[in-house]
């Protein structure tokens, strides 16, 4: 990654901008994992599957009450190649659901209505300030 320096000098104070180029180091990932058993970890927390929906919802809306911002993207990541298919569809759809939920959590709460309810200009700003509840690839 390269960064990029700005240095400007006011009144004797020296100000700096870093602004970094390629990957954003300060973008918020949400990382899930998954084993060959099964066991879910969501950060340092482990989940289980049939909760997991429910536990993303809550994770990013929590984010939303505290800061007015969510993580910026998950993250999905099975541990390594044992995994069965059956058990990475079903964490991927558990974590659609997340994002599905919470999404109608955050419609409710600003506009007191359903995503779809809303105008097109209030959904391509919800998209835009929240890409984490539209997001479809998880790598």
């Amino acid at each position: 990654m390269r960064l990029l320096f700005s240095i400007v000098l006011v009144a004797g104070v020296c100000f700096t901008k870093v602004s970094a180029t390629g990957n954003n180091p300060l973008e918020k990932i949400l990382t899930v994992s998954v084993n060959e058993k099964g066991v879910i970890a969501v950060g340092s927390d482990t989940v289980a599957i049939d909760v997991l929906a429910h536990y993303l919802q809550d994770r990013l809306f929590k984010s939303y009450l505290g800061t007015g911002n969510m993580q910026n993207r998950i993250k999905f990541s099975p541990e390594n190649n044992t995994v069965s298919e059956k058990i990475i569809q079903s964490v991927i759809q558990e974590i659609r659901e997340g994002q599905k939920r919470a999404l109608t959590e955050l419609c409710l709460q600003k506009y007191e209505t359903q995503f779809e309810n809303i105008d097109s200009r209030k959904q391509a700003k919800l998209k835009k300030r929240f890409p984490v509840l539209f997001q479809t690839d998880y790598q």
